[in-house]
């Protein structure tokens, strides 16, 4: 029997694109002269027979996706270390084939090499020796192997500081690189690249589980001087005797009393979330190194981001583009809105780099309707790009909308009409205007962080099942006059509560977003403690100065956020709240509706149904109406001219001169096109889509 080679190299094209080069633009990308949105489908090559890829791949184009996903996983491929299988040997391994293909069908590539790739995959698609080997192994304060239990086999995770990880997934990423750099775009199909995978240290990242690893604790000594720059100074905000750098020893355990005691603790949050950054930019450098860059590059956080140890904004000047997974059930409806407001109004791309649709076995048993209420009621709040994951079914998953033969199944219908109708509307590059932005303070979510007490447990891990960054939080007040580490959450979410029932769009905006991405918005509602980071208040009162108002409160901060005393100025024309019940916030956003004009676009009764517009200059193009009750109801809309819309789902045509009357079933969204406007310009006709 002989052996098929493996294909090293992309077919040689005709005609170069007229402009190379790949860009993010208007929500799309921009290959060429080509806009493509940001819609993409995983297929894994590995796992899908071979002779079914060209089916599969068809297929997946066929249900409206312009870009095939896939992740490369290390352990698939390697035979020894430093000997790896593209197809030499098995050509089900064959990833070059595979890309030259789907490029055959007119598909992109969207690849994601790790190292860490999850996939429902033992070790996370790590080789076993990798996981096994003490000096890769992430290290609890005794100096035990961290372990993992999840499914379907424990097993203990490497140290993003360990420089024998690094060695090695540097050697692994040099192999990906020379199958996949030769086909990066204008000479292949690949047009976007993944770095590593869901980097919040492998789920145990609760604050003082991991990582002490020696090369951790290295790192740790030479941020604290980069910080300090002296032990002295160090020493002065940490309160305690340092007489050189090895006496700053990494906190263990949280045993603050005090507010005067928090500064070491604020700092190993801070340099925790600094280690995962600066692993993420070795791992970039490397694939840009083996010939894998010239393209965006994308990273995934998982469920459950806010209780996690990352910095959204400053993860996006390690990469183009921060995404969030998404896997929820239409139950979770206020879950999938809070976090699709956040990344509308954190990211520069909100983009979910994993939709899911269906589940592993081991989750929340998920249906298509969950799956695709998830998806859609993510873009009526503000996501402009979404890969759907699986596109193509697989082992260790179900509920894809094409089995693993490419055939399609009936759901794919559902999926292809959706599809369709956010390109044909161009909704990548429509805006949903929001004038409120409610400010997730980062040094508040840090407390939060180091005073969970339900270790493994940790804040993320609580976040992604349906409780909140803030559960199991000690709630003692450490001096301060109240228990900051569950308060600022409360009154972000009774403000929601607030906005929500006023009808007034809002989105999350991380409190690390530097000012110039928050002057846009006309109110910024952020809470504040006795605490605050001197930056980001100084940004506030900027932002104020020029006629954003600011709504803060329920005090006026006097220690920086290494509890040094200090004199902060106060927001011009802010507005001081104490917000204790849901009442109190309504009654700030009743009066600031009224004061500011805030706008109520297309107000939907009864409650709990919500709408969602999305416009371009030439007004509304697309509304989506959401239903998250459990009992049918008969909604009305409030219109601003005579309107008819097109269901993107039906096809069915529904008008209203000043109300528009729908009929909701429980746990429905419904994404409606503009097809007439006695008030707009805009018509089905002139919907712009893919150039």
């Amino acid at each position: 029997m002989s052996i098929r080679r493996p294909s090293a190299r992309p077919r040689a094209r005709s005609a170069p694109p007229r402009a190379a080069g790949v860009r993010i633009e208007h929500g799309a990308l921009r290959v060429g002269d080509r806009e493509v949105p940001l819609l993409c489908g995983a297929v894994h090559y590995w796992r899908t027979p071979r002779a079914s890829w060209e089916a599969a791949l068809a297929e997946t184009h066929r249900l409206g996706l312009p870009i095939v996903e896939t992740y490369v996983p290390w352990q698939v491929h390697e035979r020894a270390p430093g000997d790896h299988d593209f197809g030499a040997h098995d050509p089900q391994k064959d990833l070059g084939a595979f890309l030259d293909l789907a490029h055959a069908q007119g598909l992109l590539a969207f690849v994601r090499p790790g190292p860490h790739i999850n996939s429902e995959m033992t070790w996370f698609g790590l080789p076993e020796r990798i996981v096994y080997d003490p000096a890769m192994q992430a290290r609890s304060p005794r100096q035990n192997p961290v372990v993992l239990g999840f499914p379907p086999r424990m097993f203990p995770v490497p140290s993003y500081a360990s420089e024998a990880f690094h060695r090695e997934a540097g050697r692994w990423l040099d192999a990906v690189g020379e199958v996949v750099g030769p086909r990066m775009w204008p000479h292949g199909n690949v047009v976007l690249l993944q770095v590593d995978n869901e980097a919040t240290y492998w789920f145990r990242d609760a604050a003082y589980d991991q990582d002490y690893h020696p090369d951790a604790l290295a790192q740790w000594k030479a941020w604290l001087e980069r910080r300090y720059e002296t032990i002295e100074a160090c020493a002065h905000a940490h309160r305690t005797a340092y007489a050189t750098w090895e006496d700053a020893k990494a906190p263990e355990r949280f045993d603050a009393e005090r507010a005067d005691q928090l500064a070491r603790h604020m700092d190993w949050a801070v340099f925790r979330e600094a280690l995962i950054e600066g692993a993420l930019v070795r791992f970039r450098d490397r694939m840009a190194a083996s010939g894998m860059k010239g393209v965006p590059t994308v990273h995934n956080l998982p469920l459950g981001e806010q209780g996690a140890p990352v910095s959204t904004p400053a993860l996006e000047s390690v990469v183009d583009i921060v995404g969030l997974d998404f896997y929820h059930a239409r139950r979770e409806h206020r879950t999938i809105k809070r976090r699709s407001l956040y990344l509308a109004g954190t990211s520069r791309t909100p983009f979910a780099p994993e939709m899911g649709v269906g589940a592993p076995p081991w989750f929340t048993p998920l249906t298509h309707d969950d799956s695709l209420f998830c998806a859609m009621v993510c873009a009526a709040y503000g996501l402009r790009g979404m890969s759907l994951y699986m596109a193509v079914d697989r082992d260790r998953w179900y509920g894809a909308p094409i089995d693993a033969e490419g055939n399609p199944r009936i759901e794919s219908g559902a999926w292809r009409a959706f599809l369709h109708a956010l390109t044909r509307t161009g909704f990548h590059r429509l805006e949903r205007k929001a004038p409120v932005g409610l400010v997730v303070p980062r040094e508040y979510a840090r407390l939060s962080r180091a005073t969970h007490l339900l270790g493994v447990f940790s804040p993320l891990t609580l976040e992604a099942v349906g409780g909140s960054p803030v559960d199991a939080c000690r709630e003692d007040t450490l001096g301060f006059a109240g228990p900051i580490q569950v308060l600022w959450w409360k009154m972000l979410a009774r403000f929601a509560e607030a906005l929500t029932h006023a009808g007034i769009p809002y989105v999350y905006v991380d409190g690390d977003l530097p000012a110039e991405r928050l002057a846009s918005f006309q109110v910024l509602i952020t809470p504040s403690y006795e605490f605050v980071d001197g930056p980001r208040w100084r940004a506030l009162c900027g932002l104020a100065a020029t006629g954003t108002t600011i709504v803060y409160g329920p005090a006026m901060p006097n220690l920086d956020g290494s509890m040094q005393p200090g004199l902060f100025e106060v927001p011009r024309h802010g507005e001081r709240v104490f917000i204790d019940t849901l009442d109190d916030a309504v009654d700030v956003v009743t009066e600031l509706a009224r004061r500011l004009a805030l706008p109520t676009p297309f107000a939907a009764r009864p409650s709990p149904v919500e709408t969602a517009a999305h416009e371009n200059v030439d007004g509304t193009q697309v509304l989506f109406v959401i239903h998250p009750g459990t009992e049918p109801v008969e909604a009305e809309i409030d219109l601003p001219c005579a309107m008819t819309f097109e269901d993107a789902a039906t096809g069915e045509h529904v008008s209203g001169e000043r109300t528009l009357r729908l009929t909701m079933a429980p746990l429905q969204c419904r994404m409606l096109i503009v097809v007439r406007s006695a008030g707009e310009r805009g018509t089905a006709a002139g919907l712009g889509g893919v150039s």
